[in-house]
């Protein structure tokens, strides 16, 4: 539309010049324009000046000014640290299922226990700042769904089931019974939940940015959860056959439950910086991010024990095996702690507004308390409800808490799609 413009313009001007070869030149009034000519200019100029308008907002509108991330995450976590909770054994040894005991297998409890994959997802939103796309704004958060791992085992009476401890009174391995043949029947599960979850809020801004290549620099602050526990739980029927009738086993046609709960939760909060390169080729982007945080982990750790029996009236008292008074109750602390992260991705554009990617990350954090680590296997039969001797003065407090901490780490693969307006 500028070319009409243009064109009035020369024509103007070289009608107002004078000839090559005329006397001197002066600067001459301009001619009187007509209302129709008038008209004419001032259309042309209200179109020359839409079409420019057009192109810029055309050019604002290509430009995508804000993205949306969704990925599905398939993660694995650091495997769990448990005690041995659950033994078999032959019930003619002396102390069937303690650790010492010829013929003693653990059922549950190890080192490593694999919570196996998670499968969870990830969200981000982010923005540039202004139009020359040199700072952005950026949130994400993500999850990974909560999984268990334990197992729960039955029996008549054979095989023997127990959980097995070291008794203080008698400075040996022990066991607490929970089958045991023509006295007892029962089960014990034991389930161990893991929850994970966290969130960021970064500002980044661009060192170098052309057309392969784009640097940016991050900083913000992150904050990651770890939920986890460790629930114990025990039930045996008490029916004593005629051989084992007049010995002085308490609790005949009664049914005992006992219940150890240990939970821990970990809160991280902390500042972060990091970095980010996008690597640019035709349809195709790959993506490298680091960041590292430093904050302080906020550790809780609640331990609760129980046991009941069905007599008339009920008995119950507060505390069970490896949870009872002595270490029971709600602990906390702060640690200073680390969390670096680390990603990939490999980017295939769609469209101007839709990218598909896939790639892999790895979070690490380097203080957690984890509900395995805080168990004390060292009892004192004293503080334990279904012992003989309990409530009976004397011996030291133990099972005892005191927060002992590890590192934890998750990884995977990452899927997803990314689009863009």
């Amino acid at each position: 539309m500028r070319w009409r413009f243009l064109t009035l313009v020369l024509l103007l001007t070289a009608h107002a010049a004078p000839a090559f070869g005329q006397g001197p030149s002066y600067v001459q009034d301009p001619p009187k324009l007509g209302k129709s000519e008038r008209a004419l200019i001032r259309r042309n100029v209200g179109i020359a000046e839409d079409a420019e308008a057009a192109e810029e907002l055309e050019a604002l509108k290509s430009k995508p000014r804000v993205w949306l991330r969704a990925e599905y995450l398939l993660w694995w976590i650091k495997p769990a640290n448990f005690p041995p909770l659950v033994t078999t054994g032959p019930y003619t040894e002396p102390r069937p299922g303690a650790m010492d005991s010829l013929g003693t297998s653990v059922v549950f409890g190890q080192r490593g226990m694999d919570y196996q994959d998670r499968s969870g997802g990830r969200f981000t939103l982010g923005g540039w700042v202004g139009d020359d796309e040199l700072w952005a704004l950026e949130a994400r958060y993500f999850f990974l769904k909560g999984r268990s791992i334990g197992q729960h085992f039955e029996s008549p009476g054979a095989p023997i089931l127990a959980t097995p401890f070291y008794n203080l009174a008698t400075n040996t391995a022990d066991s607490s019974l929970i089958t045991f043949p023509g006295v007892m029947s029962g089960s014990i599960t034991v389930d161990a939940p893991s929850f994970l979850q966290g969130a960021e809020a970064n500002l980044s801004g661009g060192l170098v940015r052309d057309e392969r290549v784009r640097f940016d620099l991050t900083g913000g602050f992150r904050y990651l959860y770890l939920r986890e526990g460790l629930n114990i739980n025990a039930v045996s029927l008490v029916e004593l056959a005629p051989q084992f009738q007049g010995l002085g086993i308490p609790f005949d046609g009664n049914t005992i439950t006992v219940s150890d709960r240990f939970d821990a939760s970990n809160h991280f909060y902390g500042g972060q910086v990091g970095a980010r390169v996008e690597l640019h080729h035709k349809r195709w982007t790959l993506d490298l991010d680091a960041r590292v945080a430093l904050g302080v982990s906020h550790q809780v750790v609640s331990i609760a024990g129980s046991t009941g029996i069905d007599t008339q009236p009920a008995t119950s008292a507060n505390g069970g095996l490896l949870a009872v008074s002595s270490n029971s109750g709600r602990f906390t602390q702060n640690s200073l702690a680390v969390i670096p992260e680390v990603g990939v991705s490999l980017k295939l554009r769609l469209t101007e507004q839709l990218q598909l990617f896939g790639g892999y990350s790895f979070l690490y954090w380097s203080r957690v308390a984890r509900p395995g680590d805080q168990i004390d296997a060292n009892v004192n039969p004293n503080l334990v409800p279904t012992s003989m001797t309990f409530g009976t003065a004397g011996g030291t407090n133990r099972p005892a808490f005191s927060f002992r901490q590890t590192d934890f780490f998750a990884h995977g693969a990452n899927f997803g799609l990314e689009f863009r307006y």
